[in-house]
């Protein structure tokens, strides 16, 4: 595949419109940053001692007789608990038993052979995810193992938890958290420590350059979302000119957007550089 050169403004354009809701950028931003990590953990733990010492980001799990995964993000504190965080836009990212998988190899790679079970460390999987997460209305669901019939805490040190962004209130810590993640401005931000480092990203020179090597990413990734969104209309107008016209609103939207330039919408929608070019000119006629 051949690559377009995109220019610093062109990306800065990019950036700009991206918040932390992006698993792409939220990974960036928090890959060389234990302050933002801390930051989040004692937010949603509401817990004050908690003091990252590790971060390791699109961490793969690797399995050879199972199904790998791979994790937005991998933490460790000062004391030895293991923390992944997903962030999903969509709830139906973070189902229920993609937890409890994700907290299984968490725990295979955590021990190892030889090693006594009680040596486990105790693990967190945190998701983030915009909509609401379980159905219940709640913006925070803490999910731990019981023993049925007495209620009592079963122990064994693992723990899930699910965070609704859009359900916070915004006059909580946690509220204030969510609408950073959601905020694409870094100068409206609640939090010192992602203000700063959203801020080096997006529009310091070094910044941008430290995030060149994701923006296939993340223009491939909104493509892809696109695409299934007009696959998804087309199917509902049961139709094939649906799905072709779905795509054709996606470009056009991509092209009023003004932010990915007319060769990579190009080279990720499939149509050529004269198609995109002519869709262009049929917009302002």
């Amino acid at each position: 595949m051949n690559k377009t050169l995109m220019s610093d403004e062109e990306k800065k354009k990019i950036l700009s419109r991206l918040c932390l809701m992006d698993d792409v950028f939220f990974s960036k931003c928090f890959s060389e940053s234990n302050e933002c990590t801390s930051l989040l953990l004692r937010i949603i733990l509401s817990r004050s001692d908690i003091t990252v010492e590790e971060v390791r980001t699109q961490q793969w799990e690797h399995s050879i007789l199972s199904r790998s995964a791979r994790l937005d993000i991998l933490a460790r504190d000062k004391d030895g608990k293991i923390f992944n965080i997903e962030i999903q836009k969509d709830r139906r990212g973070a189902k229920r038993k993609r937890a409890r998988y994700y907290s299984s190899m968490i725990d295979v790679s955590a021990l190892a052979k030889g090693e006594d079970y009680d040596t486990l460390p105790e693990s967190y999987v945190i998701f983030i995810t915009e909509q609401e997460a379980l159905g219940d209305g709640q913006a925070l669901y803490e999910i731990e193992r019981c023993i049925a019939g007495t209620g009592k805490p079963y122990g064994d040190g693992s723990h899930i938890i699910h965070v609704s962004a859009s359900l916070t209130d915004s006059d909580t810590e946690l509220g204030k958290l969510m609408a950073d993640l959601r905020c694409t401005d870094p100068d409206a931000m609640h939090y010192n420590e992602l203000r700063d480092r959203v801020r080096f990203l997006k529009r310091s020179n070094e910044g941008v350059i430290s995030m060149s090597g994701e923006f296939e990413k993340i223009i491939e990734r909104a493509v892809r979302i696109s695409e299934k969104e007009a696959l998804e209309k087309g199917e509902k107008r049961g139709e094939k000119r649906g799905v072709k016209r779905g795509k054709t609103d996606m470009v056009k939207t991509m092209i009023a957007d003004g932010s990915v330039p007319l060769e990579k919408i190009a080279q990720f929608s499939g149509l050529t550089v004269a198609e995109v070019e002519s869709l262009k000119q049929s917009m302002v006629q």
